[in-house]
């Protein structure tokens, strides 16, 4: 015998002892389908309800954990499983192929983004990363590996039925209760929910009522589900029109006109079918008109619920009417007490933009996943900063499946394209189970519309992991069933000593065990770093730097983040001002000083590396030299300038940055370049105040009152309703003796702000120029009213009443400098006396 043969008989001696030796590690109970069954039950019951009562863990992150261990776990399972049996079998989906492309996509775009470790795991709980959607295809492969059976898909209905049901509870016991019922700490107001965001609740909602009316179509004369489902669309539809949210409408309208036109056309073939059984025995059938036979055909509640879609989809609701102009819409919200609730969110056309910068920078690979933020600041539109949300680094585009065309380029846009092509081609199998009996018909059709459902949930909204991870159970769902009705074939391998798929099988089956046990590694150190942040966020409140900082320092040897080394940074310089103002030998402050600055400086530096496009790093790093020279320390602008350079580089239409750049310059004695800078800030945000006080003072340092006329009036123009403005305006047109441009501000001011004593103060001195007195003395009484006991306003009270000047003698002017009157535009309102 050779010593080849003998090599392979020594292993098909050993195959059987060490599957028999598998078979007693691994329990046929624990590794089963039934547990896989189990966790991907408690994945749908529990992840709309998940949270952890209190401010320490947020509710989204609390809700990642749990899917995450619970997939981890559900697919070292499935794994080991398959070890014993030495068998694998999956269903032969082209839909599960484009999925398994979009995993390797996504790993690789990662790989060449600037920055991998936000890719790849990001905060650990953002829905963009590599790790997130790793999961979340994890989930649906599970999925459609587990629910093959009409009973298991029976169970997936009722935990998913048991968890809406359950918050639906929760939130009527709240309507009726009060807000402060069953707070937990954290669902303090009224539209605070455990599912995510108030629309996030709609959207469950929503599902619950496509379920429930697809089972009363299905089977109508059941009454044991009649009465349930007539419940739940009271319920459902009550809270729709709580809520109001404008895109579910559209959903819904689509997926209860697909409902009811299945109902038209099942209703007409039936009439058909006993209109030739009527004429083959000979008799005669009772036909009715169509405008007479087709309302027959409706179902009920799916219709109501069609036509109220309309209505709001149409701007109906919005129509007003009657001398109060009332709107149905807000009617209903009156009559219901709902509370105001929206959601910020891009445009279509601005996600188009950003899609299209990125594209066209990274056409194949695209920005890189999770990193769709640096791509929105590199090519957002102006106009982004003449709204409240100016600032705002938003993190994903009008919907989930948008964003990704951002992050993925052009091969992950083909992919995800091709996916949900994929699912709607899933409608052809879908119908051909309404020929096999009833109950297929109604797990075909309601896993199918239910899918779709989530799905378009993702592409044209930005649904919490509860729901979008909703749309990957039920997407795997129904190819499980489909496979397991036979309308889908399946693979089978097999991992037998003789097989040759076992020799690459294996390896891979083994590798996914090992990359489970690392990521349950990662996601271990992952949750401790963020709790440690937490701890280091409280120490801050308490304005205790030594114990923030070693959190830090702890958050970060768990999971390094650049905002960790932030903060860090921020941190030490914290430190290194209260030194300067200790009273410590020279020696020891030197020394002190010494690592404060090349710790605060390394850490900057470390963000930096860590992340080379966040501009938020290059701010901290600027900010840190800028932190130097004010500290008296030479040779530090240059330094800042180059950082704060880079920053606008990456984010080019930040006001923000544009300001810091001004201040930098002005403190470097370069005025013009200061206000070039904030001249460039303030046609990008005409009202950015801070901006708008500097300039201003500038101008009027360089004695050019006019220029400082025309920057507030520009603000005014695009802020109307900010009284500090109008009251800037007027002290200039004051002190220009222009008053009757200085009153005309100063009222407004005072309408916007009837409080603010400035205002009325010096109103009242104009009203006494143009010779108006009473209304002069109306002003200072108000002063006074909100000064009591200031002596100098009972003086001018005094003088007017006596029709003299106001600051007749002993009194003298006060002396207020024109910069004075803009201090508060950087604070916001104030209502504090008014100046001597």
């Amino acid at each position: 015998m050779s010593e080849e043969q003998q090599h392979e008989g020594a292993h098909r001696e050993s195959a059987p002892m060490a599957k028999a030796l598998l078979g007693k590690v691994i329990s046929h109970k624990i590794f089963g389908d039934r547990v896989i069954q189990w966790l991907l039950l408690g994945i749908t019951f529990l992840l709309p309800l998940f949270f952890i009562p209190g401010t320490l863990v947020a509710p989204e992150f609390a809700k990642m954990f749990l899917l995450e261990v619970l997939v981890l776990f559900g697919i070292f399972a499935w794994s080991l499983g398959r070890l014993r049996d030495g068998k694998i079998e999956i269903p032969k989906s082209t839909l599960l192929g484009v999925a398994l492309l979009l995993i390797i996509d996504f790993v690789i775009s990662a790989g060449a983004s600037p920055a991998p470790g936000v890719s790849f795991f990001g905060s650990g709980y953002d829905l963009g990363t590599v790790n997130t959607l790793i999961v979340l295809f994890l989930l649906m492969f599970l999925s459609s590996v587990i629910f093959t059976k009409r009973d298991r898909v029976l169970s997936l209905y009722i935990a998913f039925i048991f968890s809406s049901v359950l918050l639906m509870i929760y939130h009527l016991l709240r309507f009726f209760l009060g807000a402060d019922f069953l707070t937990f700490d954290i669902f303090t107001n009224a539209v605070a929910t455990p599912v995510g965001k108030w629309n996030d609740f709609a959207s469950v909602v929503g599902a619950l009522m496509v379920m429930s009316l697809s089972t009363s179509y299905f089977f109508p004369q059941n009454k044991t589900l009649r009465i349930p489902s007539i419940v739940i669309f009271i319920v459902g539809l009550f809270f729709l029109l709580l809520i109001d949210f404008t895109v579910l409408w559209y959903i819904l309208g689509a997926f209860v006109l697909l409902l009811v036109s299945l109902s038209l056309y099942e209703g007409e073939m039936l009439h058909k079918e006993m209109k030739v059984a009527a004429h083959a025995e000979g008799r005669e059938h009772a036909h009715k008109p169509a405008h007479r036979r087709l309302p027959g055909h409706l179902p009920k509640l799916a219709t109501l619920l069609l036509v109220v879609s309309i209505i709001y989809i149409s701007h109906l609701s919005t129509m007003t009417w009657g001398k109060d102009n009332v709107s149905l819409s807000s009617l209903i919200a009156t009559s219901l007490h709902a509370s105001p609730y929206s959601e910020v969110v891009l445009t279509p056309k601005t996600t188009f933009e950003v899609v299209k910068g990125t594209l066209t920078d990274s056409p194949l690979l695209g920005s890189g996943p999770n990193r769709f933020t640096s791509s929105f600041l590199l090519h957002k539109n102006s106009d982004m900063n003449k709204t409240p949300f100016w600032d705002t680094p938003f993190e994903f585009g009008l919907g989930r499946i948008p964003t990704y065309f951002s992050t993925t380029g052009v091969i992950g846009t083909v992919l995800w394209l091709a996916f949900v092509a994929l699912l709607f081609l899933k409608a052809r199998k879908t119908f051909r189970l309404f020929k096999k009996d009833r109950i297929a018909a109604y797990l075909a059709f309601s896993l199918f519309v239910l899918t779709l459902y989530f799905w378009s949930l993702a592409i044209f909204y930005l649904p919490n992991i509860a729901v979008f991870s909703l749309a990957f159970v039920f997407a795997g769902a129904l190819v499980a069933f489909l496979e397991g009705e036979g309308i889908m074939s399946k693979l089978s391998f097999t991992l037998g000593i003789r097989s040759k798929t076992s020799f690459v099988l294996t390896p891979i089956v083994i590798i996914i065990l090992i990359g489970v046990i690392a990521s349950s590694v990662l996601l271990y150190r992952q949750t401790a770093s963020l709790v440690a942040y937490r701890d280091a966020q409280l120490a801050v409140a308490a304005n205790d730097v030594d114990k923030a900082e070693a959190a830090l320092m702890h958050a970060n040897s768990l999971s390094q983040r650049d905002l960790y080394l932030r903060s860090l940074s921020n941190v030490a310089l914290v430190k290194l001002t209260r030194l300067a103002g200790a009273q410590l030998p020279t020696d020891q402050f030197q020394a002190q000083a010494n690592k404060l600055i090349a710790d605060a400086r390394s850490t900057a530096e470390a963000a930096v590396t860590l992340d080379s496009t966040n501009f938020e790093n290059y701010l901290q790093l600027g900010g840190v030299y800028d932190t130097l020279g004010s500290l008296g320390i030479q040779n530090t602008t240059e330094p800042a300038r180059l950082n704060y350079e880079q920053a606008l580089r990456l984010n080019p239409k930040s006001p923000r940055v544009l300001f810091v750049l001004a201040r930098l310059e002005y403190l470097a004695n370069d005025h013009a370049k200061a206000k070039e800078y904030l001249t460039r800030a303030l046609i990008e945000r005409p009202n950015y105040l801070e901006a708008v006080s500097f300039i201003v003072q500038l101008d009027l340092q360089d004695k050019n009152p006019e220029e400082a006329s025309t920057v507030l009036k520009a603000a005014i123009a695009a802020e109307p309703t900010n009284f500090l403005l109008h009251f800037a305006l007027g002290y200039l047109d004051y002190a220009k003796k222009d008053y009757t441009s200085a009153v005309a501000e100063f009222e407004g001011a005072v309408i916007l702000n009837p409080v603010y004593a400035d205002a009325k103060y010096f109103l009242g001195l104009t009203y006494s120029k143009l010779g108006r007195r009473q209304d002069a003395i109306t002003q200072f009484t108000d002063v006074q009213t909100l000064n009591p006991g200031n002596k100098d306003v009972e003086s001018i009270l005094l003088n007017l009443k006596a029709a003299r000047d106001p600051f007749a003698p002993p009194y003298v002017a006060p002396q207020q400098p024109v910069s004075d009157a803009l201090k508060d535009l950087d604070k916001g309102a104030t209502t504090k006396p008014a100046s001597n």
